[in-house]
């Protein structure tokens, strides 16, 4: 039997969003308040790394039901439907978050104009491609450019991953890969702006994709023995991963953060099979291995996890600059990016997708257009 079912849960990859979160929030939390957990500081100064696992679960979670539809034989999601249903998930909670940040920093506008610029280029999701826009109403919400841009890509690749995945994959990474070589021959690789474009992640992004597919195809393990085997490659993955985030953390804190990015542009290319190889053994593995990253914590973390993201950084800048100690600055933000972002994800973000307003949308659509929508054709 193929490992997922029509509506079932994706628990593990809620887990690792959940894990990714976690990673990014300890991460900014530390990055403000110079506060640490003895023994565990690698993680945390490494963290940024979880914005990979992100975008891999991301192209994961995009892509998910056009591989379901390859196995049931269903009719993929329209064009039109996904975009809707992005823009109804993105844009509510981004907007919001980006309209609070410009009244906050507004000293940071030289004029009316740079204000225009710098609002125009977060609203386009275009303002990644600048340095002088790239980061400079909140550092966090690059990510959500490359997103989106990558969002705009989906419709052409996605077919083309369908027809034939592990080519499609392959070919995004030599494209990707072929980017981060010019980067660091450039002398770039340490330069955060041009490390973190769209062409960096392609494969990342691309990765996320075949893992669907293989989750789709593959059957689940029948035995005991085989079940063990995944756990032990799932253990195996994890203990790569905390390598990697210690290999990272040991780099940045001997030299600068600058050499530690220069390391990642150059070792990205190992980031996408590091992550299917984690969703998949994962996904097969003991239910009792299973458990760890399905608990309440974690897919609580998975819920809320846009909007943590959104907030997080500049509730702590918010403490770090109005003078609390280092230790309440990295409590205290972490705590009060909790109760914001699970006040907007229940008050916003939930409200707006259980009104499927990307169907009210297409209904409109319809009837400005005169086609028919499957509202109108069940009432003829």
């Amino acid at each position: 039997m193929p490992l997922f079912q029509a509506g079932e849960r994706l628990d593990v990859l809620d887990g690792l969003r959940g894990l990714a979160i976690a990673l990014v929030v300890w991460y900014h939390a530390w990055l403000v308040s110079g506060q640490g957990i003895a023994g565990l500081n690698f993680m945390a100064e490494a963290g940024f790394l979880g914005v990979d696992l992100f975008f891999f679960i991301s192209g994961f979670c995009i892509f998910f039901p056009y591989a379901r539809a390859m196995r049931t034989g269903r009719p993929v999601p329209t064009t039109r439907r996904f975009f809707l249903r992005r823009a109804v998930k993105i844009l509510p909670s981004y907007l919001l978050a980006l309209t609070v940040f410009a009244i906050v920093y507004h000293a940071r506008f030289a004029s009316p104009v740079e204000a225009a610029v710098q609002l125009v280029s977060h609203v386009t999701f275009m303002h990644t491609l600048s340095p002088l826009t790239f980061g400079a109403i909140s550092g966090p919400l690059w990510t959500i450019g490359v997103e989106v841009q990558f969002y705009l890509l989906f419709p052409l690749i996605a077919p083309w991953v369908r027809r034939s995945p592990l080519a499609a994959y392959a070919v995004l990474a030599v494209f990707a890969e072929t980017y981060r070589f010019i980067v660091g021959q450039a002398g770039l690789g340490s330069t955060f702006m041009f490390i973190n474009q769209l062409p960096a992640y392609l494969d990342v992004f691309g990765s996320g994709m075949f893992a669907a597919h293989l989750l789709t195809t593959l059957k689940r393990p029948q035995t005991e023995r085989a079940k063990r085997l995944y756990t032990l490659g799932s253990f195996t993955a994890f203990a790569v991963a905390v390598a990697g985030l210690s290999e990272v953390a040991a780099i940045s804190r001997g030299a600068d953060i600058n050499a530690a990015y220069d390391w990642v542009n150059a070792a990205r290319i190992a980031i996408g099979p590091l992550c299917i190889a984690l969703a998949l053994s994962t996904s097969f593995a003991l239910p009792r291995w299973q458990s760890i990253l399905t608990t309440r914590a974690f897919v609580f973390l998975s819920m809320i996890s846009y909007n943590l993201y959104l907030w997080n950084l500049e509730i702590d800048v918010w403490y770090h600059q109005a003078g609390f100690p280092p230790p309440a600055t990295f409590a205290l933000g972490i705590v009060t990016s909790l109760l914001l972002a699970t006040a907007i994800t229940y008050a916003v973000e939930r409200p707006i997708l259980a009104a499927d307003l990307a169907g009210a949308l297409r209904s409109m659509h319809g009837r400005l257009s005169g086609k028919p929508t499957p509202e109108r054709q069940k009432a003829a």
